[in-house]
């Protein structure tokens, strides 16, 4: 054991003096492809064509769920009970999450985001990813923000657990997903 301790460490130590820096490249090539960026986007890719604004229709919900969690999955589903029974117990009222982008910090929502990939071991169950988000009115970009999507690894696959809202401005969604979705 103490003598692969010592190659693992001679090996790191070279890489480190030569310079070598660990890319996606180097990680799917070593790893597998299993990249957790790359759900997270094909997510988002879904996101923006399905549109979406306040809680996610059962046509987007069922688009969504090949890349979200279970756990996730079913307070989405629990969030749109509640707001059916809000509906029904008061129909002239607004219900809660009927609108407001609930994927970003930005009630308007995002035109794009960028998600990098990061290297990821593949004995890891969970990973945190920065989502740089852009907002794009006529033409010009407004605003620029980062949230943090936080994935896990269920059934070897990597899907969205939660959304960190980061968003700096004063009326940026504070909390998580999962917290706004609980606390409707």
């Amino acid at each position: 054991m103490k003598y692969w301790l010592s190659i693992i460490c001679g090996v790191l130590v070279t890489f480190s003096l030569a310079g070598c820096v660990v890319t996606e490249t180097t990680v799917s090539h070593h790893y597998g492809s299993n990249d957790p960026a790359m759900t997270a986007q094909k997510f988002y890719s879904q996101y923006f064509a399905n549109g979406s604004a306040g809680l996610p229709t059962d046509t987007q919900l069922t688009t969504f769920k090949p890349y979200i969690s279970t756990e996730l999955y079913q307070s989405l589903e629990d969030a749109k009970k509640r707001q059916q029974n809000e509906i029904k117990q008061h129909p002239d009222e607004k219900p809660s999450l009927i609108d407001g982008d609930l994927f970003s910090s930005l009630f308007e929502g995002p035109t794009s985001v960028d998600i990098p990939s990061i290297p990821v071991l593949p004995s890891a169950n969970n990973v945190t990813l920065q989502a740089n988000f852009t907002r794009t009115e006529q033409g010009k970009d407004i605003l620029h923000w980062a949230d943090e999507i936080k994935m896990i690894k269920q059934n070897d696959s990597w899907v969205i657990d939660d959304l960190v809202y980061k968003g700096n401005w004063d009326f940026a969604a504070k909390s998580t997903l999962k917290k706004v979705l609980s606390d409707k």
